[in-house]
């Protein structure tokens, strides 16, 4: 019956602008006043621009603390019950799909790098500002739902490789395909099959001279000086 989490937020992820820190600071610098003082987000990671980083939380006085890289295999890491993913460049992060898993609320905006998180009960999707704030001041104060087996069997490499194989299978459409398309493709396979029986267009091309046919001898065989095509260089 204890709580589950002992800490708020966190974001996890390479520090640098383009991981998501940008959209971090200016979220919280301009909800400051609804989040309130009380809400502050630990950050793990490490890179080119922490320093950049720092300085700007600290010049907009913001509730950030810097602790070093660290990942989701630390036992300090699991004690946090609101992860926080605002970056708008990850496609489909890792760290979003490890907190899920780890039983977490996890907020990220409503991005198509997000989609798939979207699917989940502990995801809360921001569309604007407002709603950041409305989902942090929740999760923070309600612990998420434990994972239901549907939402665990979506993580598992398992369900991953359904997926892959349901939009990669090819249908009977894909198979028997309209008139049209059948036709076009018939002849431009007949079109490009003529022409590379040239040699003249062949060589023009840039496929080399006398390159249509295997050699008796690959071993005695010896390319032209020039290959003959519009934009080959004569060999030295």
């Amino acid at each position: 019956g204890a709580p589950r989490f002992s800490k708020g937020a966190y974001f996890l992820g390479k520090c640098v602008w383009a991981k998501g820190y940008t959209e971090l600071i200016e979220l919280l610098s301009e909800n400051k006043e609804k989040l309130g003082d009380g809400v502050s987000v630990d950050c793990y990671g490490t890179g080119e621009d922490l320093q950049d980083v720092k300085l700007e939380s600290e010049k907009r006085k913001l509730g950030l603390q810097f602790l070093g890289a660290r990942d989701h295999l630390d036992d300090s890491i699991h004690d946090y019950q609101v992860f926080v993913n605002p970056s708008m460049s990850d496609v489909v992060a890792t760290t979003s799909a490890e907190a899920l898993a780890m039983g977490k609320w996890v907020i990220c905006a409503d991005h198509p790098s997000n989609v798939f998180f979207s699917q989940f009960n502990n995801c809360l999707i921001y569309h604007n500002a407002d709603e950041f704030v409305e989902h942090m001041k929740f999760a923070l104060s309600h612990e998420p739902a434990p994972m239901t087996a549907e939402d665990r069997n979506r993580l598992t490499w398992e369900a991953a490789t359904e997926r892959f194989l349901n939009v990669t299978e090819l249908t009977e459409k894909d198979l028997t395909p309209d008139p049209v398309t059948a036709t076009v493709d018939s002849a431009a396979w007949l079109t490009h099959n003529s022409l590379c029986g040239i040699e003249t267009l062949r060589a023009a091309a840039g496929a080399g001279k006398n390159t249509r046919d295997n050699p008796e001898n690959l071993a005695a065989y010896e390319p032209h000086e020039s290959g003959g095509g519009l934009f080959d260089r004569t060999l030295q």
